[in-house]
């Protein structure tokens, strides 16, 4: 008799490695399909993240003077440091959130390992992510900015920003396909965290306030002010962009927590999504 395991279902590390090519197709599929009949194609990768920056150095850094906060330091770059690592988490909530249920004809045809569905999406916002750091290189010139040293210690940071995208991701992905109200909840819930952690405004802010200490919970604050930290080098005071290193070791703890949990609740409902889907 054939019936589901009760229980904590361990991963199977080696099933996902001999399938790692289905990865790597379900993560080229998702970037053709996403601009294969876009007029711009992948320059949509450069262009939204471009314009929200020039929205928010207007509304924010010109009209509302919040540029004065940061005298060493173009509110452009400002804004635009902090956008690469929310636009990857974003993607990771919104389309990570939706894409078990966006492919629900798959997951009751057809046996392959789960996990890889919402991991294809953070893939894809990876690629993103690059694409987008060539505009970044270019304010960069423009500005007259050059690289930190501290720009060495991106790739470990982007593991802890991956790390919180794909725990998110496991997480919302299998809440949406057992409750589909999250479908309505996630996209309100991405706009508030991006206010939460400071993406287009300068945490200098709220430095006074005795609710301050709050924002540790959010780890995705801690990790916004670290690529600001490491992008910028010492063109800004750590409180002008909100680094402290105290608020980040608490948010790399979170993050392990919630990428922990995020795949425990999807491998525990996992034998349940082709009934469900």
């Amino acid at each position: 008799m054939i019936k589901p395991r009760r229980g904590w279902i361990a991963v199977d590390w080696r099933e996902l490695w001999r399938s790692r090519e289905l990865l790597y197709f379900l993560i080229w599929r998702d970037i053709k399909v996403r601009y294969k009949q876009a007029v711009l194609g992948i320059a949509w990768a450069v262009l939204q993240p471009a314009v929200q920056m020039l929205v928010f150095t207007l509304i924010f850094g010109v009209a509302a003077g919040f540029r004065k906060s940061l005298p060493n330091v173009p509110y452009s770059v400002f804004v635009l440091s902090g956008l690469l690592p929310w636009q990857l988490f974003a993607t990771a909530l919104s389309m990570g959130g939706m894409s078990l249920v966006n492919q629900q004809h798959l997951l009751t045809k057809i046996y392959f390992p789960r996990l890889f569905i919402p991991t294809a999406v953070v893939g894809g916002a990876l690629v993103d992510l690059a694409v987008a750091a060539l505009l970044f290189a270019v304010v960069l010139i423009a500005c007259g900015i050059a690289p930190s040293r501290g720009t060495l210690l991106v790739p470990a940071l982007l593991a802890v920003t991956v790390a919180v995208a794909l725990g998110m991701a496991y997480l919302l992905a299998a809440l949406t396909v057992t409750y589909r109200d999250f479908r309505f909840i996630v996209p309100f819930l991405t706009q508030i965290w991006m206010w939460l952690s400071f993406v287009p405004l300068p945490p200098e802010i709220i430095k006074d306030s005795r609710w301050k200490w709050l924002l540790v919970l959010n780890p995705m604050y801690s990790i916004v002010a670290g690529w600001r930290k490491m992008l910028l080098g010492n063109r800004a005071e750590d409180y002008q962009i909100g680094w402290d290193w105290r608020y980040f070791a608490i948010s790399v703890a979170i993050t392990l927590g919630l990428f922990v949990l995020g795949l425990f609740y999807f491998r525990r409902t996992e034998r349940r999504f082709a009934d469900i889907a």
